[in-house]
């Protein structure tokens, strides 16, 4: 068996779905920041577009400050004109610029407004995720319009 390549969050692919799994303290949360920010610059994708799912209400809590901390990162870098403390946003910046033909201001406004609208992100867990998911269809899925999660009995 060949030894698998590490993953390269700058210049991976972002087309169709991604399924990051790895063992525990091996970067999996730097990693969906990175692609996350990725998605809203390169793809103009909005905060209402993206779904990030993770297993426990700490691992969300900790994905949706992480992601919010990179995004004011990636925009004090851009405002200020200095080198982010995270190499990582430094390079997708400029690596945007000379691929891309991103402008700073083009890339401002787009960080801008996902910030605005950063509590509409959806970062939940699995059990999260469906419930939100059936509550907004419940005439599909046949349920009441009100259903209460119940713990494991």
């Amino acid at each position: 068996m060949s030894p698998v390549a590490p993953f390269d969050v700058l210049r991976c692919g972002l087309g169709g779905s991604a399924l990051v799994e790895a063992s525990a303290g091996t970067g999996k949360t730097w990693n969906l920041c990175g692609l996350y920010l990725r998605l809203l610059l390169e793809r103009d994708l909005g905060v209402q577009q993206l779904l990030v799912v993770t297993f426990t209400k700490a691992a969300t809590a900790e994905l949706r400050d992480r992601i919010r901390s990179r995004l004011f990162e990636a925009l004090a870098c851009l405002r200020q004109g200095a080198a982010a403390a995270d190499p990582f946003v430094t390079d997708l910046l400029q690596m945007l610029r000379d691929e891309r033909g991103l402008d700073d201001a083009t890339m401002v406004q787009r960080i801008d407004l996902a910030l605005q609208c950063f509590d509409e992100a959806a970062i939940f867990t699995i059990h999260g995720f469906c419930q939100r998911a059936l509550a907004d269809t419940p005439f599909s899925a046949q349920l009441p319009f009100v259903l209460e999660m119940v713990q494991d009995d």
